[in-house]
Formats: structure tokens, sequence, C-alpha cells
């Protein structure tokens, strides 16, 4: 009789449980589709961009700097994951990865505060809140900031005969970017902020270990996104070791110079400026120019590719 009674209960416990399970796999497929579908879109809207790259560089080189693209980017995400770690958030690698490549989508529209609103969203399906969340994400747009003036510091003054002349300024910027990287800086200013708007504390600190594991995948990016313009150079004239140098310094400046002018999407005109002046007196301007512009369309590629790899991993979470 017992065994009888109890029956339909377990049985209704299965298919309650069973239903939001359902919609949990339907929500992470509906994700992915229109991650690959909006990823889509994005690169068929610069298709011509794209055409004209291809017509001005070999197909050779074209790939090379394709597969460049695609391991700056993802070393870009390990120095998030750096700082998760660092701040004493682990979710799996895979999780992690995930959820970063699908929220830089977010980057292409306007504001360029789309994929720190979705981390922060993520963030709560592993227990973290939304303050520690964000947090981590004024952590990561200062490190890429910091390090990407510090790289283009270090670098574009000695690149070139007339590189100190042209870029003596920046120099005077690594004291003060040495400051701010230091671990307790940015959590403590994010503390006086919350203090002042009535918001409970950040509640967490960022490790030495974490800060400096996370500025050594980030110089890394920016030697692999010089590496990745210096072949496409390589179409208008010979780069040796200081215009190697200089592709990497630019690069770094742009895509610093990008991330801080958050009105435009995804640094869209700011980085191609930059480039145009860095790579302009190397290779000429108008070739700089479609340099800049193969680079971008391959940044945007790999951007796709690695949301659409993320979104199908994110699929297979439990």
């Amino acid at each position: 009789m017992t065994a009888t009674h109890s029956d339909p209960v377990s049985a209704t416990g299965a298919g309650s449980s069973a239903t939001p399970s359902l919609k949990k796999r339907l929500l992470k497929i509906g994700l992915a589709l229109v991650v690959v579908l909006g990823g889509a879109y994005l690169v068929w809207r610069q298709r011509d961009d794209l055409a004209t790259a291809v017509q001005e560089l070999s197909v050779g080189r074209f790939a090379i700097a394709g597969v460049l693209a695609i391991v700056g980017t993802m070393l870009i995400g390990q120095i998030w994951v750096a700082l998760l770690h660092g701040m004493g958030i682990r979710p799996s690698l895979r999780d992690s990865h995930s959820v970063f490549y699908v929220s830089q989508l977010g980057k292409y529209l306007p504001g360029s505060v789309w994929p720190v609103v979705a981390q922060m969203q993520f963030g709560l399906r592993w227990g973290v809140a939304r303050r520690t969340m964000l947090g981590a994400n004024i952590l990561f747009m200062g490190i890429v900031v910091a390090s990407g003036i510090g790289v283009g510091a270090l670098l574009l003054p000695w690149s070139s005969s007339e590189g100190l002349s042209r870029y003596w300024w920046l120099l005077l910027l690594l004291v003060p970017l040495a400051v701010c990287l230091h671990p307790r800086v940015v959590p403590g200013m994010l503390d006086w902020l919350f203090a002042r708007l009535g918001r409970e504390p950040l509640g967490v600190r960022l490790t030495a270990r974490g800060l400096f594991t996370a500025i050594g995948w980030a110089v890394l990016a920016w030697v692999a996104f010089g590496l990745h313009l210096a072949v496409m150079m390589q179409s208008y004239a010979s780069v040796g070791l200081l215009e190697a140098a200089a592709a990497t310094g630019g690069m770094a400046l742009a895509w610093a110079a990008g991330i801080a002018f958050i009105p435009a999407p995804a640094g869209a005109g700011i980085r191609e400026a930059l480039l145009a002046l860095t790579l302009g007196p190397i290779i000429g301007v108008p070739e700089a120019l479609t340099v800049a512009l193969a680079s971008r369309v391959l940044l945007l590629i790999a951007d796709v590719v690695l949301a659409g790899l993320g979104a199908v991993a994110g699929r297979r979470t439990s």
C-alpha cells in the first residue's frame, strides 16, 4: 500500500524536475542560435571591407593574420579568467570562456557596456553578486587599457628615428598607470563609490598573483595582435623587428583608446585612426588604413567564431 502511494509522488517529482531541465536546454539552444545568426549578420555587414582586404592582401597572409586574431582574442579572454581566479571566483574553464566569448558580441552595440551587463547576469548562476562581477569587469577594462598604453609607451618611442619626438608624452603615463594597477586601488575606489551610493562593499580583493597573471596574458595578447598586423604590413613593405614593435605598440595603444572611448562600438573609428597614425610612416597612410580595416574585419570574425564555439560549449554545460 505504501509503495503504491509513493509511485505517483515520485513520478510527479520527476516530471516537475524534467520540465525546468527542458526549458533550460531550450533556452541554451536558443542562445546558441542567436549568437551564431547574430555573428553571421555582423560579418555579412562587413562583406565589402572583407572583399577589399582579400583583394589587396595575399590570401595566405590574410589567413595567417586571421589565426593570430583568434589567438590574440583568446589571450584577451585569459585576462578576464585570471582576474576572476584572483578574486576567488572559479567557474570551470569551459563555462568562463563560454560566458566571456558570447558576451563579447555585445561590444558591437552602441555604448560598449553590454558585455559588462551580460557578464554580471551570467555571474548570478555562479553565485556571484552583480557588484563583484562589476568589479571584475572594471578591473578587466582597466588592465586592458593600462597595459595597452604601457606597451605603446614602451615600444612606440623607440620603434623609429622620429618615435621619441612623436610619442614622448606616452612615457609620462607610465607612473600613474603603475599606481592604478595596484591590486587594492580599483577595489578600494569601488568600495568608496558603493558606500556613497548606500550599497554593500565589494567584499573581495584581487590577489597580487591574479593581477600579475592578468598583466602577463595582456602582454602576450598585444604581441599576438602586433604580429597579426605585421603579417599584413608585409604586403606593402619589408617588416623587421622595429616595424613589428611599432605594430605591437600601435595596436596596443589603439585598442586601449577604443575601449576608453565608450560611445564607439568596439572602438570603431578610433582604433583605425590611431593605427593609420602609427603605421602610416612605415607603409603609407592609405595602406595603413587598409591594414586597419582588414584587422577590424578579422577581429570581428574571431569574435564571432569564438562566440559560436562558446555558445555551443555553454549549451553542453549542466
